[in-house]
């Protein structure tokens, strides 16, 4: 009997954990939906054969982007496909999230309140954007839960190198990652005053990086992905491309959520919470340069596991219970404005104007054929089936242009395209294209005039 109470209350366990995973789909399926077009023309361009890093200038660590595995051949063309990868990757998130917190709070039902958790807060931090961060928590997740074992559970060295190889291949997706890696080595050193076993985690650790290394090595461009991802990340980037002027707003509302995370340190579990505070402040790193919510998504996960802990060290406080009341009443004051504003079939950079422009493109090129967008959507080579002249790509930021103008430029004039794609009217840090990118305005200017026009995108053709 007591069997089958114990398959029952595991088996409940399961299924609201399905019922979470079900309304966190239909919620995201309603809302607005921003997937980054990074994700579509980098993996593109590579498997079109042009080089990440030498020919495709970028600033991200390579991920499913410039690898030769990437969404390009994993078979993601198109906004609803990667809906679906953004619904995956979530839905993964959540059952990691389940696993992790049984393991920390030893209760299926505490639990299923930290998914609770973050069906709330997940869409609120722009859950509804599909970008590189929501990818993090699955192996920032996997590396707490392999660390956890070692350090409660069982000391075989195994759970280190997996720790250490989770990570690992979370550096290969972001280098914001690099800092929490940083971190928990240090906090194995100081948990096993061995420098041996510590080492254990950095051979996991140093797998996939060392391969992601030895790839460009082996393409030639090493030298080009360590400028791009490093060093013009520390100098140019770090100039013009950082934004960190926030509303008052923002403060308020990620006071709350990751604020209340500090309770956790009341709680009794002192192992739990120092394993956690690692993984919270380490992924951290990295989401206060901008000013999206969604590079909050690597550290919210653990946010909302200290926040559960936190309210099980305070519920029977009285004073402070009022705390809880208040949360409470500000999260769902703050989610009905919320979604308000953000349910909604659109879709950013799949709207009908830039499908209109890909299909005007396609017909008046040949597949594969070199073409120029100037301001317009930058992966419209990849819904079109075309190439950028020079075959240099590169987003058209100020932080970008500055040091690829004259090579952008130059492969401009060399392959002289028949079509160029002319948007006048984007601004960067309230600086307008026209200005930062002068030279190249002024080329097409000259040499091409408008054929047809799609809002404020104009199709210009060779004069």
């Amino acid at each position: 009997m007591q069997k089958i109470t114990k398959l029952a209350k595991n088996n409940l366990g399961v299924f609201f954990l399905a019922v979470f995973l079900i309304v966190h789909a239909l919620v995201l399926q309603r809302m607005i939906f921003f997937p980054y077009p990074e994700f579509f023309i980098y993996p593109y361009l590579t498997n079109s054969g042009l080089k990440p890093y030498s020919q495709i200038l970028d600033q991200h660590f390579p991920g499913l982007m410039f690898l030769p595995i990437n969404f390009d051949n994993l078979g993601m063309h198109t906004e609803n496909q990667a809906r679906l990868w953004l619904l995956g990757l979530v839905m993964l998130t959540h059952v990691l999230l389940f696993i992790v917190s049984s393991k920390v709070f030893k209760s299926r039902t505490k639990a299923l309140f930290v998914n609770f958790l973050y069906l709330v807060w997940q869409p609120f931090f722009e859950g509804w954007v599909f970008w590189i961060d929501n990818f993090i928590p699955l192996f920032t997740l996997s590396s707490f839960y392999f660390t956890y074992k070692y350090i409660n559970e069982n000391p075989a060295k195994k759970y280190l190198v997996l720790g250490g190889l989770a990570l690992g291949i979370g550096v290969v997706f972001k280098q914001t990652v690099i800092p929490l890696s940083g971190l928990l080595f240090l906090y194995l050193l100081w948990q096993t005053r061995s420098i041996k076993n510590a080492t254990y985690y950095l051979v996991g650790l140093l797998i996939p990086t060392g391969l992601m290394a030895a790839y460009y090595v082996k393409q030639n461009t090493f030298y080009e992905f360590w400028y791009w991802t490093i060093i013009f990340n520390l100098t140019v980037y770090s100039k013009i491309g950082l934004h960190v002027d926030r509303p008052l707003g923002y403060f308020t509302r990620v006071g709350l959520v990751f604020g209340s995370s500090v309770f956790a340190l009341l709680s009794k579990k002192k192992r739990e919470v120092g394993l956690l505070m690692v993984f919270l402040l380490g992924s951290l790193f990295g989401a206060f340069d901008r000013l999206d919510f969604v590079h909050l998504q690597p550290a919210l996960p653990f946010a909302i596991i200290a926040t559960a802990m936190g309210f099980e060290a305070i519920f029977k406080r009285k004073l402070i219970n009022v705390f809880i009341m208040l949360y409470c009443f500000v999260t769902v004051w703050w989610l009905g404005v919320f979604y308000k504003g953000h349910i909604s079939d659109r879709v950013l950079f799949f709207d009908s104007q830039t499908k209109t422009i890909s299909e005007i493109v396609k017909k008046n090129i040949k597949p594969k054929e070199r073409i120029f967008v100037f301001g317009a959507a930058p992966h419209l080579y990849q819904m079109s089936n075309s190439l950028p002249a020079g075959d240099i790509f590169v987003f058209p930021f100020p932080w970008f242009t500055i040091v690829s103008e004259d090579r952008i430029l130059e492969g401009l004039k060399k392959d002289t395209p028949n079509i160029v794609v002319y948007d006048s009217s984007p601004k960067f840090n309230n600086l307008k294209i026209t200005k930062y990118m002068s030279k190249i305005n002024e080329y097409i200017l000259k040499n091409y005039r408008p054929a047809e026009s799609v809002g404020s995108v104009q199709i210009m053709k060779k004069i």
